[in-house]
């Protein structure tokens, strides 16, 4: 699971906007705070401004007086919630930790935002219409948060001596943000997506290290490097054992 300092609390992430009057930014946010649980739990083709309205405890016209139609509030919804999956990312990449616990965090931030909000069945239909509705929104987010990525990996250059040997940073974080798109859209539980996640990182700093790294990094540790999922496997087949 995401560590405590990197989890996103989803009801809370949705934040003022200074340049607002504070009555309407109160009224913005409880309307956008009901419509990420609307978007969530139908989808956005199945959500409508009348769902929008009855969960934010308003009336339709009141709503209107807001947003123009159901395609402004996913808009103003995801400009929010994106900026801050960035700045838990940020977060994240400046956190004590090994190379590989600071990576889980920078990528884990965006898998919380869609396990924790969206049902399962509708994950891959809010990232396509998200980059239909909000395209120039979903590119920047893209953007920046292959740039956290590129930025962590470079920093630990030392500890991946095999980066821009192996892969050059930017490749290495534009395949990391790739592969978590895919993770996002799976219909799984969260515990197997935290563990893909987990496994795709682990992966990647062990396919950047060079095997004397490895060991120098495994003493530090106290020798557990990787011992997680070797453990994990030999219950596994335990269990499958006396079945």
């Amino acid at each position: 699971m995401v560590a405590p300092c990197c989890r996103l609390d989803i009801l809370t992430i949705i934040v003022y906007y200074g340049s607002m009057p504070d009555a309407g930014t109160t009224k913005c946010d409880q309307i956008l705070t009901a419509a990420l649980g609307v978007f969530g739990r139908y989808g956005y083709r199945r959500t409508s401004m009348e769902l929008i309205a009855q969960t934010a405890g308003i009336s339709r016209p009141a709503l209107y007086q807001h947003f123009k139609g159901k395609e402004h509030v996913f808009r103003a919804m995801g400009a929010r919630l994106l900026d801050d999956v960035i700045a838990a990312a940020e977060t994240a990449q400046q956190a004590d930790g090994t190379v590989a616990d600071r990576l889980y965090g920078v990528l884990s931030v965006k898998l919380e935002l869609f396990v924790g909000t969206v049902e399962a069945e509708f994950r891959s239909e809010m990232l396509a219409e998200a980059g239909v509705v909000a395209d120039d929104l979903m590119q920047s987010f893209e953007r920046r948060h292959i740039a956290v990525i590129e930025a962590l990996l470079t920093f630990a250059a030392a500890e991946l001596d095999l980066l821009d040997i192996a892969l050059p940073a930017r490749d290495a974080a534009i395949l990391l943000h790739d592969a978590l798109t895919g993770i996002v859209q799976e219909r799984a539980t969260p515990e197997i997506l935290y563990g893909r996640l987990r496994q795709l990182v682990d992966l990647t700093v062990r396919s950047l290290t060079s095997h004397r790294t490895s060991s120098a990094v495994a003493k530090q540790s106290g020798g557990t490097t990787h011992r997680g999922l070797r453990d994990s496997r030999s219950e596994e087949e335990c269990i499958c054992g006396k079945q």
